[in-house]
């Protein structure tokens, strides 16, 4: 009896979540259905920073904070979970997020990686679409990105799929009619 109170306890708690994990197959009927990717909200799963070193007559810091850290100055800008960010553009199956309103030197390109279960789902990558990097452009600007978790996928929220429409045809069969009776 308790392992079915516990089966059915997990079962209402997975569905009661807000967002899902935008995958490939997400993706496709997001496709499927003309939907307009620029009017979808989107969330990153984990926090991450990106730092550099300025020097301290550098005046040109457009976001983020400057701290000292060891005898430098670092420009630290902070992402943290579950920030808005909107698709600024697609671009060979990448996805050019901002979180911050700005042009697209300020946007996270998140594209398709291979993971749990085979399924793709859209990640943190560098411009050459590799999840495995240390440094990513951002403002026109090389930063380090250090990561509280091993990475940075993007999430959206479930109500888009409730708000979708399904075309459904249901095919009635086809018999063959019988010469002898």
């Amino acid at each position: 009896m308790k392992k079915i109170l516990f089966i059915i306890s997990v079962i209402t708690l997975a569905s009661c979540q807000k967002n899902v994990y935008l995958t490939g197959s997400l993706m496709h009927q997001l496709q499927e259905n003309e939907l307009d990717l620029t009017r979808i909200q989107f969330y990153n799963d984990n926090p991450l920073y990106l730092e550099r070193e300025v020097p301290s007559s550098d005046a040109n810091i457009k976001s983020g904070k400057v701290v000292f850290k060891n005898g430098r100055y670092i420009n630290r800008i902070a992402l943290e979970k579950n920030t808005p960010g909107i698709v600024q553009t697609e671009n060979n199956g990448h996805l050019m997020i901002a979180f911050e309103k700005s042009n697209e030197e300020s946007s996270l390109r998140f594209g398709p990686v291979a993971g749990e279960k085979g399924e793709y789902f859209y990640q943190l990558v560098d411009n050459n679409g590799s999840p495995m990097f240390s440094r990513i452009d951002y403002e026109g600007s090389k930063y380090l990105v250090i990561y509280k978790k091993p990475r940075v996928r993007i999430m959206l929220s479930r109500s888009v799929f409730t708000n979708m429409k399904v075309k459904v045809r249901r095919m009635k069969g086809n018999k063959i009619k019988s010469q002898y009776k």
